[in-house]
């Protein structure tokens, strides 16, 4: 079995124009949560990492999307969903009664209709695939939904100290690089809405790969059919590589065929 690196930490330096929403609320959630009991992922996790790589794409997103460490404390969900709703989020049901799933919690000083739009500020409270039934819990007495690849990107976390806005430092546990591409691999497979965009984010995490060369070597269970998915939906002529500046381009569409060869 390939050893697990120890987690190292990345200084985010504040993008031009400084963190716009919904960063203010990750800076609250940092603040309302046990450290190390969640893991951001989604839109604003691949930000964070075309940030830190100054590659100016931030593609963007109303999400706040975490994955809960279920495994390393018990009663977790009811703690997180305490702290949200003391910040004034509130859990959104399904629409479909027959759906006891739950995993959005939203936030909006506006009158908003949930079936055609989205509230302003939004947190999804997710938890990994394949996590062990004894440590599973609901939320609210619903079934917590998962996130394919949640897995494998818990054991690929780093740090990243960022700060935002007059609360100091923030310190926020995220996939490294390599842990967040799998996951948009994972995302474009099962994903029914607006499937591209998972696309555009891979093509920006491959660019933000130190060394495609030991993450191709430490390859395990299912990465390597979500990398042959992304080889074959990221044919040359896709738009995602467009939006690459050309300075990174050909490291992005490399790594991609290092990653692919092992």
């Amino acid at each position: 079995m390939t050893p697990q690196r120890p987690i190292s930490t990345m200084r985010i330096t504040p993008p031009p124009g400084g963190w716009l929403p919904p960063w203010p609320s990750v800076a609250e959630l940092a603040g309302a949560l046990p450290p190390g009991s969640w893991t951001l992922v989604g839109g604003l996790m691949t930000q964070l990492h075309t940030i830190h790589r100054g590659i100016g794409i931030v593609r963007p997103t109303n999400d706040v999307d975490i994955v809960l460490h279920i495994e390393a404390r018990r009663g977790l969900p009811a703690l997180a969903a305490r702290e949200l709703e003391t910040l004034g989020y509130r859990l959104l049901p399904s629409i479909d009664p027959r759906n006891n799933t739950a995993h959005r919690f939203v936030r909006s000083s506006n009158t908003v209709d949930l079936v055609t739009s989205t509230a302003d500020e939004q947190v999804d409270m997710l938890i990994a695939d394949h996590a062990a039934p004894r440590v599973i819990e609901t939320l609210r007495g619903r079934t917590m939904v998962q996130i394919d690849g949640g897995t494998q990107a818990l054991r690929r976390t780093i740090n990243a100290e960022i700060t935002l806005g007059s609360g100091g430092d923030v310190t926020i546990s995220v996939p490294r690089a390599f842990g967040a591409l799998i996951l948009k691999a994972a995302a474009y497979r099962t994903d029914s809405r607006d499937r591209d965009r998972h696309l555009f984010d891979a093509a920006a995490l491959l660019a933000c790969i130190d060394d495609p060369v030991e993450e191709g070597e430490a390859l395990r269970g299912s990465d390597r059919g979500r990398i042959a998915t992304l080889q074959h939906a990221l044919q040359r002529d896709h738009p995602a590589w467009r939006q690459l500046p050309s300075r990174v381009r050909g490291d992005a569409e490399a790594a991609l065929r290092i990653l692919a060869a092992h």
